[in-house]
């Protein structure tokens, strides 16, 4: 069955689509744009690029729809001749869509319908509007370009054939998206492209690292985004150099690739793609090739693929957050029946954060205060045990204690690994953080028993298709300071 690639992007809430046949590339939106002598309805001004002027439309003002915060990109379109941009708020990916899928509309109104054809999309089921062209040229006072050329136009076309043919089993071209990460060109299949972030605006969070960068706010999440040359092992990338992200899906959530420069999209052919030399390179399982002669030179060629299926990096993707910290609508169901210490199965949805600490296990995110590196000003505690001493925490002093020997098994290890968990007054060091995830069900403890202290006395959470030992942190911290006086446990609710 035939079809075709779309690019998609948004346009205020709306999700818009075009056919790669007429994408050129995307651009980050220029501070401010060129006057042209036209007033045409939607019409901001025009852009320079590569001294090509192309005249740019905002559909937002002309549908008088309400711009959404966030930052926009420019998407060039290139139809029958012309070019021009079009103000977007973020780059959605590529989709392949059936033929049969796609789905005509009727629009009545005084101005050119700008679209007659929408599809849903396959990977999340939003509805796709797909824009137009032909329509865009017939609006009132619109100033078009002659289109000179550039890296996508046939090509896209021929990309877009080429996904027939490879359901024949012929051999597919791929449209590869240039990026750029301070002096090193990369480049990767747009089809494992999730979004572009045109200005990455970063926000600390407590799992900064050497690799991870901070935060950036894409969609309604916060995404971890990574330091793109420290994932290949090709060095860092300067602060400074942190301009652009590149978003990939995951199983379990987004994470967000900081790079300097998103160069165009291009179409390559398998037989333009060059195999790494033997040596000269740092080994990394994501460069796949060379892709020479483009613009701005050659680009090492990463395999989308595995990147989105790496374990390491899944886990990261996991730790994205709801902006604002909404909670689940919680699912409560009929108790089961009870065990022989009083115990029983209660169906429920809540987030748990996950980690390791001898073993993987979960906690309640509401026990949560904070998550902080692992201090290194600690007062050290000498009698053994899992005290290790007393650090200070806005101006609070806090107890610190080894987790995985607080519950018999080995010490935490590397502190610069590690992290601290802030409840109740008490910070518990754990190894290393799995994710932010949600319950399916979980053991429910009476109030008259005590927190165990072992993973092998603890109550299971079922999180996924796994079950894991859930730790009532809080009721360690209660029994560690002896305080009394906390009220309900947010573990036992």
């Amino acid at each position: 069955m035939t079809g075709v690639l779309y690019g998609v992007f948004t346009v205020a809430d709306v999700q818009v689509a075009l056919p790669l046949s007429e994408l050129r590339e995307v651009i980050p939106c220029p501070a401010s744009f060129e006057p042209l002598l036209a007033t045409g309805a939607g019409l901001v001004g025009a852009v320079n690029l590569r001294h090509q002027v192309i005249p740019v439309l905002d559909l937002r003002r002309l549908l008088g729809l309400q711009a959404p915060p966030g930052q926009d990109v420019v998407v060039v379109a290139a139809h029958d001749g012309v070019i021009f941009g079009l103000l977007a708020g973020a780059v959605r990916g590529v989709v392949h869509v059936d033929a049969d899928a796609d789905l005509g509309m009727t629009v009545n109104g005084e101005l050119p319908p700008l679209f007659g054809r929408t599809f849903e999309r396959p990977d999340d089921g939003a509805v796709v509007c797909v824009l137009d062209c032909a329509a865009i040229r017939r609006l009132p006072g619109i100033a078009l370009a002659t289109d000179t050329g550039g890296p996508s136009g046939a090509m896209a076309q021929a990309q877009a054939q080429g996904a027939a043919s490879a359901g024949a089993g012929g051999t597919r071209g791929r449209g590869m998206m240039l990026l750029r990460a301070g002096e090193i060109g990369l480049c990767v299949d747009v089809s494992h492209i999730h979004s572009v972030v045109p200005e990455l605006m970063l926000k600390s969070s407590p799992i900064d690292n050497g690799v991870i960068h901070g935060v950036v706010e894409l969609g309604e999440r916060y995404v971890p985004t990574v330091d793109t040359l420290a994932v290949l092992g090709l060095g860092a990338l300067a602060p400074i150099d942190a301009k652009r992200g590149v978003a990939l899906a995951f199983p379990r959530g987004l994470l967000t690739f900081a790079v300097t420069e998103v160069v165009s999209i291009v179409s390559a052919p398998p037989d333009d793609v060059l195999p790494t030399p033997a040596f000269g390179l740092p080994a990394s399982a994501f460069a796949v090739g060379i892709l020479p002669g483009q613009a701005g030179g050659s680009y090492l060629v990463l395999d989308g693929a595995a990147l989105r299926a790496d374990g390491e990096l899944e886990v990261l993707a996991a730790l994205g957050t709801p902006i604002g910290g909404a909670a689940p609508a919680r699912r409560e169901a009929p108790e089961g029946p009870p065990a022989q210490d009083g115990r029983v199965i209660e169906h429920r949805v809540r987030k748990y954060l996950t980690y390791l600490a001898g073993a993987e296990v979960a906690t309640p995110l509401a026990q949560i205060e904070e998550i902080v590196p692992h201090p290194t000003d600690i007062i050290p505690f000498a009698g053994g045990g899992p005290t290790r001493g007393v650090f200070t925490h806005r101006s609070t002093s806090v107890p610190l204690v080894d987790l995985p020997a607080l519950l018999g098994g080995p010490a935490a290890g590397d502190p610069a690994a590690a992290r601290v968990l802030l409840v109740a007054g008490v910070g518990f060091i754990v190894p290393a953080l799995r994710a932010i995830e949600e319950s399916t069900w979980e053991e429910r403890v009476p109030g008259d028993v005590p927190a165990p202290t072992s993973l092998a006395g603890s109550p299971l959470v079922k999180i996924g298709t796994r079950m894991l030992a859930r730790l009532d942190l809080a009721g360690f911290a209660r029994t560690m300071v002896g305080d009394r006086e906390h009220g309900t446990d947010p573990g036992r609710d």
